[in-house]
């Protein structure tokens, strides 16, 4: 009499092979998510750039970091009316412990933007080459950034000084 169905190591070798699958497409998935959040990070730090650029043409110098409303409108409310340079700011949605950073120069003339990557292998978050993301590369505000943006004529150091 010849049985029908499956012996155990052939279920368990099915099982394996689908656990196996799982692991790499979860794994890969969440990869792409990384990578989808820091392309929406480096848009919202563009965007951001190109406001404060527009505030600059206006008035001959960058707004005070105070002015910068995380989440909120960017206006000039002394304008009448009121002149809007964007409607709502991006806010880190993603890394509460990491939200976006604006430091200015004392004179006003010079800026930078900051914010945290998680793809550890981005190429402007892993300047070591270690696989690792560099979360010093720049700090603001006392708090360590891979990712920064800098106006125009302007670098960063490490320390976020504006050079």
């Amino acid at each position: 009499m010849k049985r029908q169905g499956f012996t155990l190591i052939e279920l368990m070798v099915v099982i394996t092979i689908i656990s196996l699958l799982t692991v790499v497409t979860v794994s890969q998935f969440q990869t792409a998510k990384k990578k989808a959040n820091d392309v929406a990070r480096k848009g919202d730090i563009n965007a951001v750039s190109k406001a404060l650029q527009m505030y600059f043409n206006d008035y001959g110098y960058f707004p005070m970091e105070s002015e910068i409303n995380w989440g909120g409108t960017f206006e000039d409310s002394s304008a009448s009316p009121a002149y809007v340079y964007m409607k709502k700011m991006p806010r880190e949605n993603y890394l509460p412990t990491k939200p976006y950073c604006y430091k200015v120069s004392p004179d006003q003339k010079k800026y930078g933007l900051f914010a945290q990557l998680e793809n550890v292998t981005d190429k402007e978050c892993d300047r070591n080459n270690n696989n690792s993301a560099d979360d010093n590369n720049y700090m603001c505000d006392g708090v360590g950034y891979c990712y920064g943006v800098a106006s125009p004529n302007t670098s960063l150091s490490s320390n976020g000084d504006l050079e």
